[in-house]
């Protein structure tokens, strides 16, 4: 889920992506809801222990990599852009001043599949030293408008500070 909020002086994104991952965080349960009696008394057989080992790992590493919570602001009033990532176990954060913020744009990330490419697309800013610091996942082009939609408030709040190509 993206949100924006900004007012005259501060432009803030939170990116939150944690309903997928409580999701599959429901499929172990369910799991042990149908095997567990046959585990406890012994009567499991070898295929069902392996499938249900893998029925429990997949989906929680799964969770944990779909699990993430991030925060990007870009404040006129104290000439900095922050930001702020984390899941589960990794944690990232960072700050710099608003003038070395060279673009904010949308980026198209190209997956190849069975049926040709795909893309999926993602916000980034860019700094003065070509640095690229991700500000969402990607994202599949549902998203484009939102994407779009807040890359043009960025620019339009940073518009006068920062010179934006």
């Amino acid at each position: 889920m993206l949100a924006s909020e900004y007012n005259e002086t501060t432009y803030r994104v939170r990116y939150q992506s944690y309903v997928i991952s409580l999701l599959l965080v429901l499929v172990p349960p369910a799991l042990l809801y149908e095997l567990g009696p046959s585990l406890l008394d012994g009567s499991i057989r070898t295929g069902e222990l392996a499938g249900l080992g893998i029925g429990i790992l997949l989906p929680l590493a799964g969770a944990y990599y779909m699990l993430e919570f991030a925060s990007f602001t870009f404040s006129t009033d104290d000439d900095v852009f922050r930001w702020n990532w984390n899941n589960l176990f990794r944690r990232k954060s960072g700050e710099v001043p608003l003038g070395r913020v060279a673009r904010v744009r949308r980026e198209a990330l190209e997956t190849s599949a069975s049926a040709g490419s795909q893309y999926s697309y993602r916000l980034v800013v860019i700094l003065d030293d070509d640095t690229v610091i991700p500000l969402t996942r990607g994202y599949s082009g549902i998203h484009d408008r939102q994407l779009d939609k807040i890359v043009d408030q960025i620019r339009e709040h940073l518009g006068h500070f920062v010179a934006i190509p």
